[in-house]
């Protein structure tokens, strides 16, 4: 997970999140990796915005439990909404630097992104009926 910008805490914690049958609290990653809990809490917000991992609420507290994703539908959906808003930030900047060289290059960077992003849904479907064969 280094090799993706993220930290080896969050490997380690996604790697245990694969690994268990049921949700974990920060209180067991904590324990069971021997990791500070606020070490557990980063990387675990981490898993989540990056589409890899989900908060659960458990019944009758308001703690909050983690599962990783093991859907790849689901984590790709979650990957493509934040390519969405990456495209979106890249035609905000677009407008708000004016016309010229940057500008253009902004824009076709989110063009880009963007027909990404709307071939990827297709691009699973094709994958998920090549495997079927």
């Amino acid at each position: 997970m280094v090799t993706w910008g993220l930290t080896r805490t969050t490997g380690r914690t996604y790697a245990y999140l694969l690994l268990r049958s049921s949700p974990a609290s920060l209180d067991e990653m904590a324990d069971e990796m021997d990791i500070a809990k606020s070490g557990a809490s980063v990387a675990s917000r981490q898993l989540v915005a990056i589409g890899l991992a989900r908060a659960v609420g458990a019944r009758g507290s308001r703690r909050l439990l983690y599962e990783a994703l093991l859907d790849p539908d689901a984590i790709m959906a979650a990957r493509n909404a934040q390519t969405r808003i990456f495209a979106d930030r890249l035609r905000q900047g677009a407008h708000a630097v004016g016309p010229g060289l940057a500008r253009r290059r902004l824009e076709e960077m989110a063009g880009i992104v963007e027909d990404l992003s709307a071939e990827l849904p297709a691009l699973i479907r094709r994958v998920r009926e090549r495997r079927r064969k």
